[in-house]
């Protein structure tokens, strides 16, 4: 939790930088920076995730309104497997939890007037983990981390200046995301 903890404020004081207003908030630009925060699905459960996306380079590969966002990317999930159950002892089986922390780059380009449309990937490192909770004998726990990737296709609505919703289909550690926007 203290990871976690010490991910968020960094991302937080890496947003904290004051920007020029957009004429039309829901157009991406160099100026556009946003803090992403939302729930999603996938096989195992209802996972959080935090991200953030600064506008890098306008009218990439000279292709007018096709701009470049950066950013970072947190995400967290968990869930248990009971894998049986002692009459006088309770159930007993592993509680799993996944914290991938990575980079991604979108390429924004609006499909849609009053929409923020993009798609792009994201590269990081899922630090897994698994836990034996219950009777009988612990066998262990185990801690395990590797390379994490995935492709993201996502829109963005904006309510106003600094608040919008958004929805992501793909995979990072979910399949189906969606949640609040902050424009700063």
């Amino acid at each position: 939790m203290k990871k976690l903890t010490l991910v968020l404020s960094f991302l937080t004081l890496l947003c904290a930088t004051s920007v020029m207003a957009q004429n039309n908030p829901s157009l991406f630009g160099n100026n556009s920076k946003h803090i992403r925060a939302g729930i999603g699905l996938n096989s195992y459960g209802i996972p959080i995730e935090v991200s953030y996306d600064q506008g890098f380079k306008q009218n990439l590969f000279g292709v007018n309104k096709l701009n470049l966002g950066l950013g970072g990317y947190l995400g967290y999930y968990g869930h248990n497997e009971k894998i049986g159950y002692l009459v006088d002892e309770g159930d007993y089986g592993y509680k799993y939890s996944h914290i991938v922390l990575g980079v991604r780059g979108l390429f924004h380009y609006p499909l849609i007037p009053k929409i923020d449309t993009y798609a792009g990937i994201m590269l990081g490192y899922n630090i897994a983990s698994a836990r034996y909770y219950g009777a009988g004998i612990d066998p262990g726990n185990a801690a395990a981390g590797g390379l994490a990737f995935g492709g993201v296709v996502g829109a963005r609505y904006q309510f106003n200046s600094k608040w919008g919703i958004y929805a992501e289909a793909g995979y990072s550690i979910s399949y189906l995301s969606f949640g609040l926007v902050y424009s700063l």
